[in-house]
């Protein structure tokens, strides 16, 4: 749905593809709703990361089980945190992703500002997500 590959879905980029795998349109007062529920920053869009805990199930994603294998899905090296270039990694899916993007998300979520995502940092970002 990333129509212009720059890692977060636009008003325009969700009316696309909804169209195009629902068949049918969605109206702006949907879309408006789509975006207070899952643009968590307030950026204008939706980015990899606030799509991929907006389409989870918030019982299961809450387990912790379950939090430890999705940390572990970014946590390539099982170093313990996640990087920059894990998190590149994972959300180019063998593309290019804007490096600029890629910083973006890992500041949003390191709180201590050490340049790596913890799995408390990790955490209290898929929590703050679904809430």
């Amino acid at each position: 749905m990333d129509l212009n590959c720059d890692g977060r879905l636009s008003k325009d980029e969700i009316r696309a593809g909804y169209n195009e795998y629902f068949g049918r349109s969605i109206g702006e007062k949907e879309i408006n709703k789509i975006f207070e529920k899952c643009d968590a920053d307030g950026s204008g869009g939706i980015e990899y990361s606030e799509f991929v805990v907006a389409t989870m199930n918030e019982k299961k994603i809450l387990s912790n089980n379950k939090l430890k294998q999705a940390f572990k899905m970014f946590d390539k090296d099982d170093g313990g945190t996640i990087s920059v270039d894990e998190v590149r990694e994972v959300l180019s899916f063998g593309g290019h992703l804007d490096e600029k993007v890629v910083k973006k998300i890992l500041k949003s979520i390191d709180k201590d500002g050490n340049g790596e995502i913890d799995f408390d940092e990790f955490v209290k970002m898929m929590q703050k997500n679904i809430a």
